[in-house]
C-alpha cells in the first residue's frame, strides 16, 4: 500500500550522475568549499574516462547540492587489482550537517564495490580536520603525509585508505 507524503515533508536529496550541464554547479560548489580548482575542461575530460565515477546530490527541483568525483584505477604490485580514488567530494555549506556528505560517500563506495575495487584512496588537506574525522569515521586510515602537496595555500596532504575487501 502506498501512502502519500504530507505536503510539508521535504523529499530527501537523491543521487544522480553528473552531466555536462552540471559542470558549472560543480565548479561553484568546489569554489565555495575551497576544493582544489578543476576547470570545466578537467571535468569534461574526466567524464570521457570510462572508469570515472561522477555523482551529484540533487534536491527535489534537481538543484545540485553536492558532488563526488573519483575513478577506478589498476593497482597492485604483483597481482593486478582494482583500486579507487576520490578526487573531490563536497556539499554546499548550507547543506552541511544533514548527512548529505555521507549519502554521496555511500553512493561512491557502492559504485566502487560494484566495480570490484579493493581499496579507496584519497588525499585531504592536513588542516581539514572535519574531513579527516569524516573519513576515519567511515573506516579510512592514515597511510602517510605528502609534503607540500596542495597549493593556495601550500599545505601537506594526508593520504588515506579504506579497504573494501
Amino acid at each position: 500500500m502506498h501512502l502519500p507524503q504530507p505536503e510539508n515533508q521535504a523529499v530527501s536529496p537523491r543521487i544522480r550522475s553528473v552531466e555536462t550541464s552540471n559542470i558549472a554547479d560543480l565548479i561553484a560548489i568546489a569554489d565555495e568549499t575551497n576544493l582544489s580548482h578543476w576547470s570545466a575542461q578537467s571535468y569534461l575530460e574526466e567524464m570521457k574516462n570510462p572508469e570515472a565515477i561522477m555523482l551529484r546530490l540533487v534536491t527535489e527541483d534537481n538543484s545540485t547540492i553536492g558532488f563526488v568525483v573519483g575513478r577506478i584505477v589498476i593497482g597492485g604490485t604483483i597481482e593486478t587489482q582494482f583500486e579507487a580514488e576520490i578526487y573531490n567530494i563536497a556539499v554546499t555549506e548550507n547543506e552541511h550537517g544533514q548527512g548529505n556528505g555521507q549519502k554521496l560517500f555511500n553512493a561512491f563506495r557502492a559504485a566502487c564495490t560494484e566495480k570490484d575495487a579493493v581499496n579507496i584512496w584519497l588525499e585531504v588537506r592536513e588542516s581539514n580536520q572535519k574531513a579527516i574525522t569524516f573519513y576515519e569515521r567511515n573506516g579510512f586510515s592514515r597511510v602517510q603525509t605528502r609534503s607540500h602537496f596542495y597549493d593556495n595555500p601550500r599545505e601537506h596532504a594526508v593520504l588515506m585508505k579504506l579497504t573494501l575487501k
